[in-house]
Protein backbone atom coordinates (compact mmCIF):
# COMPACT_ATOMS: atom_id res chain seq x y z
CA UNK A 1 0.00 0.00 0.00
CA UNK A 2 1.44 3.55 -1.17
CA UNK A 3 2.10 5.82 2.07
CA UNK A 4 -1.10 8.72 0.66
CA UNK A 5 -3.86 6.80 1.17
CA UNK A 6 -7.95 6.81 1.50
CA UNK A 7 -9.66 5.51 4.59
CA UNK A 8 -13.12 5.09 4.79
CA UNK A 9 -14.52 4.43 8.54
CA UNK A 10 -18.41 2.81 8.47
CA UNK A 11 -20.31 2.88 12.05
CA UNK A 12 -23.40 0.83 12.72
CA UNK A 13 -24.67 1.02 16.41
CA UNK A 14 -27.59 -0.87 17.49
CA UNK A 15 -29.26 0.67 20.33
CA UNK A 16 -31.25 -1.87 21.48
CA UNK A 17 -30.30 -5.31 19.63
CA UNK A 18 -33.94 -6.10 19.44
CA UNK A 19 -34.31 -2.74 17.71
CA UNK A 20 -34.32 -2.03 13.77
CA UNK A 21 -33.14 1.46 15.09
CA UNK A 22 -30.00 2.04 13.99
CA UNK A 23 -27.25 4.90 13.86
CA UNK A 24 -25.33 4.96 10.82
CA UNK A 25 -21.97 7.39 10.43
CA UNK A 26 -19.63 7.48 7.35
CA UNK A 27 -16.54 9.11 7.53
CA UNK A 28 -13.69 9.23 3.96
CA UNK A 29 -10.70 11.13 5.06
CA UNK A 30 -6.98 11.31 3.22
CA UNK A 31 -3.97 10.29 5.63
CA UNK A 32 -1.10 8.40 5.59
CA UNK A 33 -0.07 4.58 6.26
CA UNK A 34 3.09 2.98 7.32
CA UNK A 35 4.15 -0.17 8.49
CA UNK A 36 7.05 -0.75 12.23
CA UNK A 37 7.74 -4.12 13.19
CA UNK A 38 4.83 -5.71 11.89
CA UNK A 39 2.29 -2.98 12.87
CA UNK A 40 0.31 -1.15 10.39
CA UNK A 41 -0.38 2.85 11.09
CA UNK A 42 -3.20 4.87 9.91
CA UNK A 43 -2.82 8.14 10.32
CA UNK A 44 -5.80 10.98 9.85
CA UNK A 45 -7.04 14.44 10.64
CA UNK A 46 -10.78 14.59 11.83
CA UNK A 47 -12.76 17.70 13.05
CA UNK A 48 -16.04 17.64 15.18
CA UNK A 49 -18.53 20.35 15.48
CA UNK A 50 -18.14 22.53 17.89
CA UNK A 51 -14.40 21.97 18.60
CA UNK A 52 -11.94 24.16 17.43
CA UNK A 53 -8.79 22.13 16.49
CA UNK A 54 -8.60 19.21 14.33
CA UNK A 55 -8.37 15.80 16.53
CA UNK A 56 -5.44 13.38 15.46
CA UNK A 57 -6.77 10.16 14.86
CA UNK A 58 -4.16 6.89 14.42
CA UNK A 59 -4.81 3.08 14.25
CA UNK A 60 -3.02 1.15 15.13
CA UNK A 61 -3.61 -2.52 13.44
CA UNK A 62 -1.92 -5.90 14.28
CA UNK A 63 -3.23 -9.65 13.55
CA UNK A 64 -6.16 -10.24 15.74
CA UNK A 65 -5.85 -6.63 17.69
CA UNK A 66 -6.97 -2.95 16.51
CA UNK A 67 -6.22 0.35 18.57
CA UNK A 68 -7.96 3.62 18.02
CA UNK A 69 -6.26 6.78 19.37
CA UNK A 70 -7.16 10.23 19.32
CA UNK A 71 -5.10 12.94 20.49
CA UNK A 72 -6.26 16.29 21.20
CA UNK A 73 -9.21 17.99 22.73
CA UNK A 74 -10.80 15.03 22.11
CA UNK A 75 -8.71 12.17 23.98
CA UNK A 76 -8.92 8.62 24.04
CA UNK A 77 -6.89 5.41 23.40
CA UNK A 78 -9.37 2.07 22.77
CA UNK A 79 -8.22 -1.14 22.15
CA UNK A 80 -10.42 -3.87 20.12
CA UNK A 81 -9.14 -7.58 21.03
CA UNK A 82 -11.48 -10.66 20.14
CA UNK A 83 -13.17 -11.34 23.56
CA UNK A 84 -11.38 -8.93 25.56
CA UNK A 85 -13.33 -6.03 27.26
CA UNK A 86 -11.20 -2.94 27.18
CA UNK A 87 -11.98 0.29 29.49
CA UNK A 88 -10.77 3.44 28.10
CA UNK A 89 -11.58 7.24 29.09
CA UNK A 90 -12.57 9.47 26.63
CA UNK A 91 -11.87 12.92 27.10
CA UNK A 92 -14.24 15.99 25.27
CA UNK A 93 -14.10 19.51 25.88
CA UNK A 94 -17.68 19.24 27.83
CA UNK A 95 -16.27 16.11 30.10
CA UNK A 96 -15.26 13.17 30.25
CA UNK A 97 -16.86 9.32 29.63
CA UNK A 98 -15.32 5.83 30.70
CA UNK A 99 -15.27 3.22 27.57
CA UNK A 100 -15.97 -0.13 26.94
CA UNK A 101 -15.41 -2.26 24.20
CA UNK A 102 -16.22 -5.84 24.64
CA UNK A 103 -15.12 -7.17 21.31
CA UNK A 104 -17.22 -10.23 19.58
CA UNK A 105 -15.11 -10.66 16.44
CA UNK A 106 -12.35 -8.68 14.37
CA UNK A 107 -11.78 -9.57 10.88
CA UNK A 108 -8.90 -8.01 8.84
CA UNK A 109 -8.06 -8.74 4.88
CA UNK A 110 -5.45 -7.14 3.28
CA UNK A 111 -3.74 -7.08 -0.54
CA UNK A 112 -1.01 -4.61 -1.89
CA UNK A 113 -3.10 -2.00 -2.36
CA UNK A 114 -6.18 -1.93 0.28
CA UNK A 115 -6.93 -3.53 3.83
CA UNK A 116 -10.81 -4.11 4.99
CA UNK A 117 -10.84 -4.08 8.81
CA UNK A 118 -14.18 -5.15 10.50
CA UNK A 119 -15.11 -4.93 14.26
CA UNK A 120 -18.05 -6.41 16.10
CA UNK A 121 -18.39 -4.90 19.80
CA UNK A 122 -20.54 -4.13 22.69
CA UNK A 123 -20.18 -0.51 23.96
CA UNK A 124 -20.82 0.83 27.08
CA UNK A 125 -20.30 3.76 28.58
CA UNK A 126 -19.84 4.94 32.32
CA UNK A 127 -19.77 1.19 32.44
CA UNK A 128 -23.54 0.77 31.60
CA UNK A 129 -24.19 -0.68 28.25
CA UNK A 130 -24.97 1.31 25.47
CA UNK A 131 -25.31 -0.72 22.23
CA UNK A 132 -23.76 -3.18 20.11
CA UNK A 133 -21.62 -1.49 17.29
CA UNK A 134 -20.13 -2.74 14.18
CA UNK A 135 -17.00 -0.48 12.62
CA UNK A 136 -16.06 -1.12 8.69
CA UNK A 137 -12.65 0.41 7.92
CA UNK A 138 -11.45 0.43 4.57
CA UNK A 139 -7.93 1.93 3.73
CA UNK A 140 -6.75 2.17 0.30
CA UNK A 141 -3.91 3.68 -2.01
CA UNK A 142 -5.47 7.10 -3.19
CA UNK A 143 -5.28 6.39 -7.12
CA UNK A 144 -7.41 3.07 -6.05
CA UNK A 145 -9.67 5.14 -3.29
CA UNK A 146 -10.59 7.94 -6.18
CA UNK A 147 -12.40 5.23 -8.28
CA UNK A 148 -13.33 3.46 -5.25
CA UNK A 149 -15.16 6.11 -3.41
CA UNK A 150 -16.31 8.78 -5.86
Amino acid sequence: MTKDVLISIKGLQFEDPSSKHVENVELIVPGTYYEKNGTKYFLYDEEFEGVPEKIRTMIKVRPERVELSKNGPMAVSMVFEKGEKNLSRYNTPFGGLMVGTDTTDINISENDDDMDIEIIYHLDLNYEYFADCRVAIRACSKEMGQSMFT
